[in-house]
């Protein structure tokens, strides 16, 4: 039988080949902090779909890009965000790109980088 040790070491080297396998298709890491009500309707879509949470996660950016609604009514910024990006307008001189730009402009550069490589 296999000691806790020897599987903790077998797994920790399954993910790593996984997460280098993915790498080398492309496929980016990220770490993100989702409020309350995105993990309800992410458990929703995950039980009515059985897809796991990563392919979920992926059809919803992709549908931002095919000009599908991102908000609803119901959504509303933060009111912490909204003061900060006021205030960063009104008082910085740099203007920051919109978040979906910026999403742009670091695939785009992380892609040079890899043409690079």
């Amino acid at each position: 039988m296999v000691t806790i040790e020897q599987r903790r070491k077998t797994d920790r080297k399954r993910r790593e080949r996984w997460r280098k396998k993915k790498l080398a298709e492309g496929c980016k890491q990220v770490q993100l902090m989702i409020t309350p009500e995105a993990q309800k309707i992410l458990k929703r879509e995950k039980e009515r779909t059985g897809e796991p949470f990563v392919q979920i996660i992926n059809r919803g950016i992709i549908n931002l890009e095919k000009g599908l609604p991102s908000t609803t009514g119901k959504t509303k910024a933060r009111p912490g965000i909204l003061k900060k990006t006021k205030a960063q307008s009104t008082t910085s001189v740099k203007t920051k790109p919109h978040p979906s730009e910026q999403l742009n402009l670091f695939s785009e550069s992380e892609n040079q980088g890899q043409n690079n490589s």
